[in-house]
C-alpha cells in the first residue's frame, strides 16, 4: 500500500479518502480505498491456489490496474493490457509461469522507447467497477462478473489494441510457437 501512496505523491496525485473513486467513478464513499477493499471480495469467494481460478485472478488484477492506472508505473499498463489481449483475443490459458515471460517481452519492447499508453478518460474505463464485484456470492458468479468487468476495461482501451496485439504476437512467437 505504501508504494501506491508514494507513487501517487510522486505524480502529484492526492488520493481522495471520501466520495466516489476518482479513477473509475465507482459510487463508493471512501474513494480508491474502498475500491481496493472491494476487489478483495473475490478472494473471500475463490481459492486462488486452485488452478481453476487462476485466470479470474489475473483478469481481476488487470482490470483493477487498468481502471486505476494512474497509481502505478506507466509500463504496467502495457503488461496488463497485453495480458488481457492474450486472454480475450488469443485464448491463452494464463497461469503464474507466463507473467514473467510476458514481462521479459515488455522489457525488451520498451528499450529505447518513451511511449506510454494514454488511458481512457477518468470514469470512462468500463461501466462495471469494483463495486459490482460485491454482488457475487458464489464462485461461478464471481468468475462471471470478473470476466465481464475485465472485458469492459479491456474494450475501453481499444485505441491501444493494435499495440497490445504487436506485443502479444512477440510473446506468442517466442513462447508458443
Amino acid at each position: 500500500m505504501q508504494d501506491l501512496i508514494d507513487y501517487a505523491k510522486k505524480k502529484g496525485i492526492t488520493l481522495q479518502h471520501e466520495g466516489p473513486c476518482q479513477f473509475c467513478g465507482s459510487h463508493v464513499s471512501q474513494g480508491i480505498w474502498e475500491c481496493l477493499d472491494n476487489v478483495h471480495h473475490i478472494a473471500e469467494i475463490l481459492d486462488f491456489t486452485n488452478p481453476k481460478y487462476y485466470v479470474t485472478r489475473f483478469l481481476s488484477v488487470d482490470a483493477m490496474a487498468l481502471q486505476h492506472c494512474e497509481i502505478h508505473g506507466p509500463w504496467n499498463n502495457h503488461i496488463h493490457l497485453t495480458r488481457l489481449y492474450l486472454i480475450f483475443e488469443k485464448n491463452v490459458a494464463w497461469n503464474y509461469s507466463k507473467t514473467p515471460l510476458l514481462s521479459n517481452i515488455i522489457n525488451h519492447y520498451k528499450k529505447n522507447k518513451k511511449e506510454f499508453l494514454t488511458p481512457p478518460p477518468l470514469t470512462k474505463r468500463g461501466s462495471l467497477t469494483t463495486s459490482d464485484l460485491l454482488i457475487a456470492s458464489t464462485p461461478d458468479e464471481c468468475m462471471k462478473i470478473v470476466r465481464e468487468w475485465a472485458k469492459e476495461v479491456y474494450l475501453s482501451f481499444k485505441p491501444h489494441h493494435t499495440l497490445a496485439a504487436s506485443i502479444a504476437n512477440n510473446y506468442i512467437k517466442k513462447y508458443h510457437s
